[in-house]
């Protein structure tokens, strides 16, 4: 698959939706860098740090419906792939010591994936998450305002 906007797109219904990592091997570069509050002390380093994080994260916040894409750009010389999309999660589980609300959270994000020779090698996430942030806001504020 060499099609840069088909590869974001699995990356993020398949991996960041639903926590599928055979998706993050054939989408992520081993040494690909994110930048995203799941890992709010610095960015991701690489595919299997990648797949950790988003693991807790989809354990703790399964899906409620698909990933929805809302828009999404790919620049002129197919290097970058700008996708915004909504996916609804249930916050069932622990996450970064906050327990389980049952809380259905809309995340309304947008990516902007760099990508080389058919994989993802760098993702910058901006997002309007706010029920999510202010729910964490108590475990991560002292992470990020030290």
């Amino acid at each position: 698959m060499s099609d840069p906007a088909a590869i974001v797109t699995r990356f993020i219904t398949q991996f960041l939706g639903t926590g599928d990592l055979m998706v993050a091997d054939a989408t992520l570069h081993p040494n690909v860098q994110g930048i995203t509050g799941l890992k709010p002390m610095g960015p991701i380093d690489g595919r299997e740090e990648y797949k950790a994080i988003v693991t807790a994260f989809v354990s703790a916040f399964p899906a409620e419906s698909d990933v929805e894409i809302i828009d999404q750009f790919v620049s002129q010389d197919g290097a970058r792939v700008v996708t915004r999309f909504h996916s609804r999660q249930r916050h069932a589980g622990e996450f970064f010591g906050v327990a389980a609300t049952n809380r259905v959270i809309l995340f309304d994000e947008t990516h902007v994936a760099r990508v080389t020779d058919g994989l993802i090698v760098e993702n910058i996430v901006s997002a309007t998450n706010l029920e999510f942030e202010m729910l964490m806001a108590p475990v991560l504020t002292p992470l990020i305002l030290k």
